[in-house]
């Protein structure tokens, strides 16, 4: 009896491995069983093939925020509209001056070094002259009346002399004398011909200086509208149409 319950046995076992390898369904075989006695367990099958998908679910409720990210600058973006302008700013401290300032600055030098050497040379050319203060009083002994003396000096790069101090008179003296003018009187540049005893310069300032003898000026028979200079270093008026000595004076600039 026992016998015969192991051969069933192992016959449902073979059966059901071959319905496993011809990819069958299992059969429930009706075999006649004893109650309450457990089979063998059988093997687990082969997994079955992947279902079809199912439709999406409801979306779910929204996640915990993140951690924040490692902050890494991304590329430029592109350039927007220029700005409005803005305020003036304050002035900056004064610079150095540069390489193209102290050129300006020495090219100006070197120009008034030229003009300082260029009137040297012309007084260097007149046969007397004197230095008084920033200017030189010149002459060759030229007789000529006013208004040609005026041409003449400013030929030269002058004007006709005139003192503007005591100390200028008696340097203009001085030149006189060794000049070999003496008695000669000439012209100083003062003149009354646009308003009667009222003696101005060339440039119609008034005179700041006088050295006038005594009487003088006299304006003798109307005609005598120019100042010159006598020995004695006094000034007299004369007329500006006669001939007397032209002194010239060139300013140094």
């Amino acid at each position: 009896m026992a016998l015969l319950k192991l051969f069933l046995e192992v016959l449902l076992l073979l059966q059901f491995e071959l319905q496993l390898l011809d990819g069958a369904e299992p059969q429930n075989l009706n075999c006649p069983a004893y109650g309450g006695v457990p089979g063998t367990p059988g093997h687990n099958g082969l997994p079955g093939r992947d279902g079809r998908d199912g439709k999406d679910g409801a979306i779910g409720p929204k996640g915990e925020k993140g951690e924040s990210g490692l902050s890494v600058q991304g590329p430029p973006g592109k350039a927007g509209p220029p700005g409005p302008a803005g305020e003036k700013g304050e002035r900056g401290p004064s610079g150095s001056p540069g390489r193209e300032s102290i050129s300006d600055s020495l090219r100006a030098e070197i120009q008034q070094l030229n003009s300082k050497i260029a009137t040297i040379d012309k007084v260097l050319s007149f046969n007397t002259f004197r230095k008084v203060g920033q200017k030189y009083y010149i002459t060759d002994g030229v007789e000529a009346n006013f208004d040609k003396g005026m041409q003449y000096c400013e030929d030269a790069g002058g004007t006709i002399v005139l003192p503007r101090t005591a100390s200028e008179n008696q340097a203009l003296l001085k030149v006189v004398i060794s000049s070999g003018l003496s008695g000669k009187k000439p012209f100083i540049r003062a003149t009354d011909r646009e308003t009667e005893g009222q003696f101005v310069d060339t440039e119609g300032k008034l005179l700041t200086f006088t050295n006038w003898f005594p009487s003088q000026p006299d304006d003798y028979k109307g005609v005598q509208d120019c100042g010159s200079i006598m020995d004695s270093g006094l000034w007299d008026d004369v007329g500006c149409n006669s001939v007397y000595p032209i002194i010239c004076e060139i300013e140094i600039r």
